[in-house]
């Protein structure tokens, strides 16, 4: 499936068009060559959606497109260069010296005449590459996208299916307490008496896990057929146009069709009038996906207008069903119904019950223990377990049920729209361009893995799938809006709080340090996995076929020496051992070598948990790595010089490593940085300079146990937005105890907006430059900081500020004017008893100075 060329697309154009891409050609001397590309690129993204649209119909367009998308790839590669050359030059002007400054100029590779030839050489060869490929646009019958020609640029298209309100009870099995649920809030008196309301209960869901088939069993309940005089089933699907509805609604009531396009709004609006008016309805809107309030609103207040009857509530109720936990939220005031995966149980009796004719069971046991192998690993999705069943019906050749036990049959198929995934496939057309590459690329990490905000926002941030278009967004903020999008639409499960524990740590010490886990349905990742086709590949050490497209490796286990992958591309983008998840990792110094010689495209490289002493120092000819995971490498001591001169460094992962007692002084050349997760034994991390790392964005220190004092430049990253500092336990201060200069506090203001503080035992005061982030700080949580005694009078100016956690600082006082927080939404304050005793409502003697605040949590000792 290439439906992420759009998404790559998307995202080099927008690259092309900021004001840094635009500067660093003008300066290159690139920028006709640049421009060209960009047309080029312009015109071929008119066609691209239809593409898109067609490719399953036609191998010729699919192949189009996977083409457009290598040499799309080829492309970016070269953008990457410009960017590379650009800031390894910044970093000498502003800290080499002069024999290091001649040296470069005079480098056939780095000098600027030569760059630049080499450079517009390259971008004409991909121009005219493109150039050929748009060419055959037109003998493909492509045509420039209706979205595109009207510019809302939404690629999203879905294949259409309709619902209808019947189904046979018999049929449905493990949904009768939910069926149970919802019923009784149907039978409940309407909430409150806004006249303004109508109670909508929402059934939220993935695709195949039988909202419909809910719905339907409500609705034909005889408890719900005497309860309502009017019952009308809609299917919604993309379209939420209200003139449509109301044609849909009034067909629903008595099989009365009413041509929407021939009919005025008034005149379908009267005939609505004259037939609900004065009556108790229920309306099923099936598979909504709008989320536009405003369109919801118009239909709700057409409903609304048929409901007066004097002073008394009809209680008329709605019924929807959607993917989105948005739209529920926008929808629905009354219950929002979270509908669940099948238990096992559940779903071997369902099973059964599509494969066997009724009671025929008893006569094959060992095909019901093959079949229960087969629901099982439906992971509770009941739509998987009904096509597989029906798959098996009337076939009892038990060697046919053990290739479907043993096989990967439920993976998605691309030429069964009613198959397996069906309803996951149209989930995932309705994503944006962006969010379909950013679900993709999660596949490449293995089932049941768990993810975690700052992971995967580092991981899609490598590959440049978080592009910016203004000087405002930042791609951190973008992963964050992407993973609720896929959590809003049930592609992740968040993690519950019973699951929240990782390396010992419990919810809350991860809530300190800003972290969330989601989880991926199989089937789910099944979906992806098939998205990326032949990109991804598992592969071991000892695997002897990589084909040449593959662009993400990750490893099953490891060996000695370097693999023997025989002819393997060099455009590899991704390496790790996610696959290699508890094992022991062997990784030697002649496989960093190979990939650091072999893989000069890199952008993801995570040998996390390795076991070696000390890296190669070879990082040098990795210039495009931006993901960089060594985490968890516990016997590592030294950290090569050459990391210093990956420019495009973005993320930098050295947590527990708890042997690290080396870190390069030049460390602040790493100046794309954005992302730095820091163990390491020393006493002192001043010398780095960290203040020099402008585009810094998340610092973590954590478990520095030798670190005495935290760098006083960290008041200089005016980009920081998260600050962890946990379990350095000999740290007594920020090296910061005089005053803050109130002209730099006023000149220079920072844009913190987390900041938590953990385990810092001998830590007596706050740095006084959290003063300057009086306007930007949201996040405040101090934990096991016993020897800190009151919180300073200066926190009351903190106005943005809106959660305050405190936990075992046994003897921390509360300032006065807590009043002035009025942004402070939460106050958690846990193993604190005497500050507890001191806020509880009405008899402490704080209790007025947070009165004010919404939600105030006092735990136990």
């Amino acid at each position: 499936m290439s439906s992420t060329v759009s998404g790559l697309l998307t995202n080099m154009l927008d690259r092309l068009l900021t004001t840094a891409f635009h500067n660093i050609s003008m300066a290159k001397g690139l920028h006709n060559d640049v421009t060209n590309l960009q047309n080029t690129l312009t015109i071929i993204n008119a066609f691209i959606l239809d593409a898109e649209n067609k490719q399953t119909q036609s191998n010729s367009i699919s192949l189009w497109l996977h083409q457009l998308k290598y040499t799309l790839f080829d492309a970016s590669d070269i953008l990457d260069e410009i960017e590379c050359e650009s800031l390894r030059n910044q970093v000498v002007k502003a800290n080499g010296n002069f024999n290091t400054k001649v040296q470069r100029y005079l480098s056939f590779s780095s000098n600027p005449f030569a760059f630049r030839v080499k450079m517009a050489n390259k971008i004409k060869d991909i121009n005219h590459k493109i150039d050929e490929i748009c060419s055959l646009r037109m003998k493909l019958g492509l045509s420039v996208s209706e979205n595109h020609a009207s510019g809302s640029g939404n690629s999203s298209t879905r294949l259409r299916r309709e619902t209808h309100s019947y189904v046979k009870s018999s049929h449905v099995i493990g949904r009768d307490e939910e069926k149970e649920k919802i019923i009784r809030f149907l039978m409940e008196p309407p909430l409150g008496n806004d006249d303004d309301e109508i109670d909508v209960i929402p059934i939220v869901g993935i695709g195949g896990l039988g909202k419909t088939t809910l719905a339907q069993l409500v609705y034909n309940d005889d408890r719900v057929i005497e309860l309502f005089e009017l019952r009308m089933w809609v299917y919604v699907s993309d379209e939420f146009d209200v003139k449509r509805l109301v044609s849909e609604i009034l067909k629903a009531m008595h099989g009365m069709e009413v041509d929407a396009q021939t009919h005025s709004f008034d005149q379908l609006r009267n005939l609505l009038r004259e037939r609900l008016w004065g009556k108790k309805f229920l309306l099923v809107l099936d598979d909504v996906w709008n989320e536009d309030y405003r369109e919801w609103l118009e239909l709700k207040k057409l409903l609304l207008g048929m409901q007066d009857d004097g002073d008394d509530k009809l209680g008329s109720k709605i019924v929807t069903t959607t993917r989105s936990d948005r739209v529920g939220s926008i929808m629905g005031n009354a219950y929002k119904h979270n509908l669940k995966y099948l238990p096992e149980e559940e779903c071997i009796r369902l099973f059964i019950k599509y494969a066997f004719l009724s009671g025929e069971e008893k006569r094959y046991p060992r095909l019901v223990e093959i079949g229960k192998d087969i629901a099982r690993k439906c992971k509770g999705l009941p739509l998987a377990v009904v096509s597989l069943g029906s798959l098996l019906y009337t076939r009892l050749d038990e060697s046919e049920w053990k290739k479907i036990r043993d096989s990967q049959i439920w993976r998605v198929n691309p030429r069964d729209d009613d198959g397996i995934l069906a309803a996951l496939k149209l989930s995932y057309n309705h994503l944006s361009s962006g969010l379909k590459q950013c679900f993709s690329y999660c596949s490449i990490f293995p089932k049941g893995y768990e993810y975690t905000n700052l992971e995967l926002i580092s991981f899609w941030m490598a590959h440049g799938l978080l592009q910016t278009r203004n000087e405002d967004e930042e791609p951190e903020d973008i992963g964050e809006f992407y993973i609720q999008e896929l959590v809003s639409r049930s592609f992740f499960e968040c993690a519950s709080e019973e699951q929240l524990v990782i390396d010992g740590l419990i919810s809350e010490e991860l809530d300190l340090l800003g972290i969330s886990f989601f989880k991926m349905h199989d089937l789910v990742h099944d979906l992806g996995v098939f998205t990326m086709q032949s990109e991804r590949k598992v592969v071991s050490f000892n695997s002897t076929n990589v084909q040449e497209k593959v662009q993400h490796l990750s490893f099953s286990d490891s060996g000695e020496g370097v693999p023997a992958f025989g002819k393997t591309s060099s455009k590899i983008r991704t390496i790790g051992f996610w696959h290699a998840f508890q094992k022991e990792l062997a990784i030697t110094d002649p496989f960093v070598k190979w990939i650091s010689n072999k893989f000069k495209y890199l952008r993801v490289l995570n040998i996390q948990g390795s076991d070696f002493q000390f890296l190669p120092d070879c990082f040098d000819k990795m210039k495009h790595l931006r993901y960089l995971d060594l985490s968890y490498c516990r016997r590592l001591e030294k950290l090569p010089d050459s990391i210093c001169k990956l420019q495009s460094l973005e993320v930098l992962n050295l947590c527990k490593c708890v042997a690290l007692a080396y870190i390069p002084q030049k460390l602040r050349n790493l100046v794309s940085l954005r992302i730095l997760w820091i163990t390491i034994t020393i006493t002192d991390l001043s010398f780095i300079g960290i203040g020099n790392l402008k585009n810094l964005q998340i610092l973590i220190l954590w478990n520095c146990d030798n670190l005495v004092s935290l760098p006083r430049d960290l008041r200089h990253l005016t980009s920081l937005k998260r600050l962890t500092i946990e379990a350095c336990y000999e740290v007594t201060s920020f090296e910061d105890e005089e005053e803050e200069d109130e002209e730099e506090n006023e000149n220079y203001p920072l844009k913190l907006e987390r900041l938590s503080i953990d385990k810092l035992t001998n830590l007596a005061v706050l740095p006084g430059w959290l003063r300057r982030c009086g306007k930007t700080l949201r996040y405040l949580g101090l934990s096991e900081c016993s020897s800190l005694m009151a919180l300073p009078e200066w926190l009351v100016n903190l106005t943005s500020l809106e959660t305050l956690l405190i936990a075992d600082c046994r003897n921390l006082a509360l300032p006065q004017h807590m009043d002035r927080l009025q942004n402070l939404q939460n106050l958690k304050i846990y193993g604190c008893p005497k500050l507890i005793e001191r806020c509880k409502q009405n008899t402490g003697s704080d209790w007025y100075k947070i009165a004010h605040i919404p939600n105030v949590e006092l735990g136990s000792d």
